[in-house]
């Protein structure tokens, strides 16, 4: 018996060696037992080994026991404790000793088996119906071969990792071979063929996330010096990932994935060439770099989508919802093209073919885009063109338009501005600007606008308000959209009911996203209040209303905040005069006490209205309550009309303080339409 090897063996020459000695002829019962200290390999390290093998003379085979303190498997990234494996032992009539049986260790139960021989080691372990086999042959020691069946990605961390440090392999299995080359003087090659079911991957950056990956794998490692080169093919069948925005479902079809990387010196990996195909769906292909900081620092990239309909929602979809399309329609063909170098970009093209978007919460519509847009950083300036067949915003139709555009020194504009037919007037877009994201920007935006004698009537009907007449125009002098805020840095003025409404400071934030906010500062000068009272069903006032709504906002397009003051126009020298009906409403909205001064309700109905000297309300909006004003102090009230002459009549609020859902129902009732009753 031996009773101790101190020196590192590989561990095949330490079982061959014992079995050669049980081979060797004698006439009594053979045994032996090797305690063995230490033992590394290419594959695993064992301490602690003990080896004992029993042959009884005469028999057919003998029994194995081996026994190890700690078993270190780094390729599998795993290590094991008090492991005892019991085998029978057999030699056959080619010199082939075979040892099979079950494997108990304090992480669980496996079957191992060992085939060895002067030309060959094949070993395997299985739990469950998982099965790795590892392949050795003595004319080729340092090419191992690893066969995989159905085995969790959790025991090939570590070799994964090998390959590519910053990948979190998550969930999963692999079925398929690795073959290895471990030269004694050279980094480890490796050429993988695996096929995956159900596989999860991850950065700890977060810049890539997959689950439930399906397909083909064949991956290709050669170290180059001390770098490395990379080539891998993988066809999906299923899954998901998630790589920077971009958000792909992939289909149960085929979509390949081809990528070539070499490892530059400082961390980099340049990527000479990389495909992505799905059938006639999406077509992509290109090269980049990518920086030692992960970073994408060099690319060109081309991308034709031959099918939007499908593509909106196999890879779209993580682009348009944070824009605030999640659900947008799309139909017909695109081809793009982008140019980054250092990390800026420098070029980009856009062409459609018959593309056609449809916005189902309404807000705009597009049908029959063609043509492109170009842009470029510096250089030749170039041209580029764009039109539509037909268009809307938010159900204002829009007709059909052609755009033509030119880019230079980092912009893209309007070459002349264009007239749109709206409404039975005219929408003129005077200016437009674009910039892509740079310097630490997001994407900005930038327009002028003119309305020119839009019909009121069609504008509400489309919009859902009120059936207004007369026509509106306005001018935006420039609005500003970036990191999806939009803001009108001259205002805007509207010229309605024979008057303006003129809106400063507006601020949008997310308009196309979720809970959208708005806040501006709103001035009313000079309406015709006869109109505007028809127009919502009020009953008739004439006169001139001036007004100012300041310190407006509003979330998810409802008021949550503003000081507003509305009230008749002192300089106004013409008919100052409110029917009953409307003294009635105004009574409705205050909450106050209709019509005072000591005429008896019987004499009233011989009057269809009234003068007035002033009129006004103010609600001051906080915490969803308002807190109610009016022209004058009545008492613990306000005062909201100021009669003048004979009759004189006077409407006073009584409520300062009223619940902002119940001021809108009093509006609501006021607008109704109902004939005032008079006791």
């Amino acid at each position: 018996m031996l009773a101790s090897m101190r020196r590192r063996f590989l561990l095949g020459k330490v079982v061959f060696g014992a079995l050669l000695l049980l081979a060797a002829p004698a006439l009594c019962a053979r045994a032996l037992e090797v305690s063995v200290a230490a033992v590394r390999s290419e594959a695993a390290s064992v301490s602690g080994l003990d080896l004992a093998l029993d042959w009884p003379v005469d028999a057919p085979g003998g029994e194995l026991v081996l026994r190890a303190r700690r078993v270190e498997v780094p390729s599998l990234g795993k290590s094991f404790s008090d492991i005892q494996w019991r085998c029978p032992l057999s030699l056959d009539e080619q010199g082939q000793w075979r040892c099979a049986g079950p494997v108990r260790s304090a992480e669980g139960r496996a079957l191992a088996t060992v085939s060895l021989s002067a030309a060959s080691l094949d070993a395997s372990l299985q739990v469950g119906d998982s099965r790795v086999a590892y392949a050795s042959r003595a004319a080729a020691p340092d090419r191992p071969r690893i066969a995989l069946e159905a085995v969790p990605v959790a025991w090939l961390k570590a070799f994964l990792a090998g390959l590519w440090a910053e990948g979190q392999w998550t969930a999963g299995r692999m079925s398929g071979q690795v073959d290895l080359w471990l030269p004694e003087d050279a980094p480890l090659q490796a050429r993988a063929a695996l096929d995956l079911a159900d596989v999860g991957l991850e950065t700890p950056d977060g810049w890539l996330a997959a689950a439930g990956l399906g397909g083909r794998l064949e991956l290709d490692y050669v170290p180059v010096g001390e770098l490395a080169r990379v080539r891998t093919r993988f066809v999906a069948r299923g899954g998901e990932f998630l790589a920077q925005g971009l958000y792909a479902q992939l289909p149960a079809t085929p979509v390949e994935l081809q990528v070539e990387l070499r490892q530059q010196a400082g961390g980099e990996w340049r990527l000479p060439a990389f495909s992505l195909r799905d059938g006639g769906v999406l077509q992509a292909s290109g090269q980049a770099r990518i920086g030692a900081d992960g970073g994408v620092a060099d690319l060109a990239l081309d991308l034709a989508l031959g099918d939007l309909a499908v593509a909106r929602d196999r890879y779209l979809s993580g682009f348009l919802a944070p824009a605030g399309f999640p659900d947008l329609v799309l139909a017909g063909a695109a081809k793009a093209h982008l140019t980054l170098h250092e990390g800026r970009l420098q070029a980009m093209s856009l062409a459609m073919e018959q593309v056609n978007a449809v916005d189902p919460r309404q807000r705009f519509t597009l049908a029959g885009l063609q043509g492109g847009l170009r842009w470029t950083a510096a250089g030749e300036p170039v041209a580029s063109e764009l039109g539509w067949d037909n268009a809307a915003l938010f159900g204002i139709g829009l007709g059909s338009a052609r755009l033509g555009f030119a880019s230079a020194e980092g912009q893209l504009r309007l070459r002349e501005p264009v007239a749109l037919p709206v409404l039975d007037g005219r929408a003129r877009l005077e200016h437009l600007r674009w910039q892509p994201p740079g310097a630490g920007k997001g994407a900005r935006f930038q327009l002028g606008a003119s309305l020119e004698g839009l019909d009121l009537g069609s504008l509400s009907q489309r919009l859902g308000w009120p059936a207004f007449t007369g026509t509106v125009g306005g001018r935006i002098p420039s609005a500003r959209y970036e990191d999806n805020v939009l803001t009108l840095d001259g205002g805007l003025a509207m010229q309605v009911f024979g008057g303006t409404v003129s809106l400063s400071e507006l601020v949008m934030e997310r308009p196309f996203g979720v809970a959208p906010t708005l806040s501006a500062d709103v001035a009313i000068d000079d309406i015709d209040m006869e109109p505007m009272t028809g127009a919502f069903g009020f009953g008739a006032i004439t006169g001139r209303m001036d007004g100012r709504i300041s310190g407006l906002r509003m979330v998810d397009w409802s008021p949550v905040a503003f000081d507003a003051r509305l009230g008749s126009d002192p300089a106004w020298k013409g008919r100052r005069r409110i029917s009953q009906r409307a003294v009635e409403d105004i009574s409705k909205i205050g909450g106050g006490g209709g019509l005072m001064g000591g005429l008896q309700a019987q004499a009233l109905r011989l009057f269809d209205d009234f003068r007035y000297s002033r009129l006004g309300l103010a609600c001051r909006l906080r915490d969803n309550v308002c807190t109610m004003d009016g022209v004058d102090s009545a008492g613990d009230g306000y005062t909201i009309v100021e009669g003048a002459g004979l009759p004189r009549i006077q409407v006073v609020g009584f409520r300062r303080r009223v619940d902002w859902p119940t001021l809108v129902a009093r509006l609501v009732a006021a607008t109704e339409g109902t004939a005032p009753v008079i006791d």
